[in-house]
């Protein structure tokens, strides 16, 4: 992974800062929340442990210098305030819909996630951990990711789930780790970028996950935007490449029978012939049963994570009948329509502020950046966030527990180096 001089000198430079006034101690407690960024996206998908070693690394470093983040803190002011209040009034609207109609804990767990969003934040404002550990993860997370799908689909697999045994998860994460590795792609790292990011695009394709695709060319299409140069004209090369996928994906048979391409287009035609007993159709049905649950309980819902109870009202999942495709379906396929329907207008007002709330936070940072835009922490956050926004109309991002882990803790750490890059003129102080 090749750097220009001057990207090298810069990057020698901000070593130093980072190392002037530190003690052993927290010198260590820095490179052990580094080898956690480096942990986050490359053993996400690709290994058994998700994010298992990048929580024990971030323990391990709070542990060996809990002063930093007590220094953290008073630096920061009142700069998590409204991120705290966020995930406060989110965990509350689920603890008191899990109360109001008696379900179990485990049913707000993925909620209640989002309180390590600011908590990361502020350890990566407090540590000052070189960006580059989470951009070099990124590659070997798509790398990891395109071969173990690879191995699966050729081992006699119908589509690739990774370690995550949901293809539609392992999508989701992926997509956004390709979020990582563009925009917070050190400065002179095309090559290696673009590399990862192909092995990324073919592993989604061989999960079969369609909802990840308009996220994906958005990913491109802001980088398009915002690049210059090189990138730009790469940026065109890879959206090309991304049509011409997608027209072989449609036109040629094994990759749109991979794709599930094919499928889609079976659908349609079933539905306009007024069968909805289909992958399409049944995402139909749910929207619908969500909108008619949240119009008859427009206050509290039905209470959170029992989405699974209207399903099984339906006339063909009545008993005697047998729990089969569609009546296996727990949640709504959406988040908007899942959020609503289980915890009514709160739940809907939670669910757009946990989007919104933090998408303005990155926007205002962005803003106060005048160089180094298009590789900055802030973009990075807007863009994850706009891709979660645009999968989760046809997926329910909160109902796995590994992309609403991955969501909070990722938002959180893009946010905490989004407040450093607010008080540093060179994006290379980052690395």
């Amino acid at each position: 992974m090749s750097s220009s001089p001057s990207a090298v000198s810069a990057s020698a430079r901000s070593a130093a800062v980072r190392s002037a006034g530190e003690s052993p101690r927290q010198r260590w407690a820095r490179h052990a929340l580094e080898a956690g960024l480096l942990c986050l996206p490359a053993l996400l998908v690709a290994t058994p442990w998700g994010l298992s070693p990048f929580t024990a690394f971030a323990l391990l470093a709070l542990a060996l210098a809990p002063e930093r983040l007590a220094r953290g803190w008073r630096e920061l002011g009142g700069s998590l305030r409204l991120l705290w209040w966020l995930v406060l009034g989110v965990v509350a609207v689920a603890v008191v819909s899990k109360f109001q109609f008696d379900v179990r804990w485990r049913e707000i767990d993925n909620r209640l996630r989002l309180l390590t969003l600011p908590f990361f934040a502020l350890m990566v404002f407090a540590y000052r951990p070189s960006r580059r550990w989470l951009w070099r993860g990124a590659l070997l997370g798509l790398a990891g990711g395109f071969l173990i799908a690879l191995i699966q689909v050729l081992g006699g697999a119908d589509r690739a789930a990774g370690w995550t045994a949901n293809a539609i998860v392992f999508a989701d994460a992926l997509i956004g780790v390709v979020v990582i590795a563009v925009y917070c792609r050190p400065s002179g790292e095309l090559l290696w970028t673009t590399v990862a990011c192909a092995l990324g695009v073919g592993a989604i394709a061989l999960s079969g996950s369609r909802g990840v695709w308009p996220g994906l060319a958005l990913v491109l299409l802001v980088g398009l935007l915002v690049s210059g140069g090189r990138a730009r004209k790469l940026s065109w090369a890879m959206l090309a490449a991304l049509v011409l996928a997608a027209a072989a994906a449609v036109w040629v048979a094994p990759l749109a029978e991979q794709t599930r391409m094919h499928e889609l287009r079976t659908d349609v035609d079933r539905l306009r012939e007024g069968d909805a007993e289909s992958s399409l159709g049944a995402r139909l049905t749910l929207l619908r049963l969500a909108g008619e649950t949240f119009a008859e309980h427009p206050l509290s819902g039905i209470g959170v994570g029992r989405f699974e109870e209207v399903v099984l009202a339906t006339p063909q999942c009545r008993p005697p009948a047998p729990r089969i495709g569609f009546c296996k379906l727990g949640h709504a396929h959406s988040d908007l329509a899942e959020w609503a329907a289980t915890m009514g207008a709160p739940g809907l007002l939670a669910v757009l502020a946990v989007y919104l709330v933090p998408l303005a936070l990155f926007a205002r940072r962005l803003r106060e950046r005048v160089t180094g835009r298009a590789r900055s922490a802030a973009l990075a956050g807007v863009v994850l966030i706009l891709v979660y926004l645009a999968c989760g109309l046809t997926q329910s991002m909160f109902a796995h527990q590994l992309i609403a882990s991955f969501y909070a803790i990722a938002v959180g750490v893009l946010y905490g180096f989004a407040l450093r890059e607010a008080g540093e003129e060179d994006c290379d102080a980052l690395r």
